[in-house]
């Protein structure tokens, strides 16, 4: 910390700012003094630097065991675009302060807050006054999560697209709203654990199955992901370079790419994501069994094949 403030004018404020924060989350125990010093710095320069530097910092600081309380708060005021990591994940935030976010932000942040794992009951309450369609259906898909019913174990593609009538594509969309420029910021964070939770959220399957939707950006699963978001193919391949950046830079692997974006359809988007979607709700089913059984045999959740963008069929 002391190095970055002595070499002040040799950066700009972003890399100042951004760099303060990384050295500070790297510490394995960063004190009180720590953490007044970054405020003191940082703080100052929030307002200065660009969204994508505001992002980074939110993303790291959302993790952290550690992180100043006060430049938490400061970056719950900007745009859920820049303050989603810590809204969504940062567990330093109490009760009070994210009932104090519900009441002065916009029904944005109380999405984003409605998709932490860990709320008290007078937040969801709070959650539910709202009476706002995205945070009842972010709450909802929690609760299923964890504690899948047996209506739900049941459920089949076919008894979805029947409830729709037949309307499959017009439900192609981010189960809990999100643009799709904070996938493709989430794509390039440097903690693929951040891109894990934004698909999780966006398909609503469990992070475990996004990890392994996500860790091979040559899959057609991946493509199947983007379609199901509304992403055009411009968008999926900012998300293809910022997961696969040597592969992107070769121009045939790109033509493959959008050749195959255009040949999946929207409905076959749905289609497999409700299939994943399904096959966790079962997974987790198995699991409450098993901790009553624990002879049962351990079961993987979603089954996803990968498929190559590269096979010419």
């Amino acid at each position: 910390m002391t190095q970055i403030t002595e070499t002040f004018e040799a950066f700009d404020n972003d890399e100042i700012a951004v760099t303060a924060v990384r050295d500070f989350c790297a510490m394995p125990r960063p004190g009180k003094a720590d953490a007044t010093r970054l405020v003191d710095l940082v703080m100052p320069l929030l307002k200065s630097i660009g969204d994508d530097s505001r992002r980074e910092i939110a993303s790291l600081l959302a993790t952290s065991n550690a992180a100043p309380k006060p430049l938490l708060l400061a970056l719950c005021d900007y745009p859920v675009s820049i303050s989603s990591p810590i809204l969504t994940r940062c567990s330093l935030l109490t009760a009070s302060e994210l009932m104090a976010i519900l009441s002065q932000r916009s029904p944005d942040h109380a999405r984003a807050i409605a998709r932490r794992t860990d709320l008290e009951r007078p937040v969801v309450n709070a959650l539910r006054m709202l009476e706002n369609e995205g945070v009842d259906r972010a709450l909802d898909l929690r609760q299923r999560l964890k504690s899948p019913l047996p209506r739900e174990q049941q459920e089949s593609f076919e008894q979805f697209r029947d409830s729709l009538h037949g309307d499959i594509t017009a439900h192609a969309e981010p189960t809990i709203a999100m643009s799709i420029d904070e996938i493709v910021s989430a794509a390039r964070d440097p903690d693929p654990a951040v891109l894990h939770a934004t698909v999780a959220d966006a398909l609503a399957i469990t992070r475990v199955s996004a990890a392994g939707l996500c860790g091979n950006p040559t899959s057609r699963n991946l493509i199947y992901m983007l379609r199901f978001v509304g992403a055009s193919v411009e968008d999926g391949l900012k998300i293809f370079t910022a997961l696969a950046p040597d592969l992107a830079g070769d121009p045939d692997v790109v033509a493959r790419f959008a050749a195959v974006y255009s040949e999946i359809t929207t409905e076959q988007a749905v289609h497999k994501v409700w299939s994943w979607r399904s096959d966790d709700l079962l997974a987790l089913a198995r699991e409450a069994l098993s901790a009553n059984d624990p002879g049962l045999p351990d079961e993987g959740r979603a089954n996803i094949v990968h498929e190559s963008i590269m096979k010419v069929a």
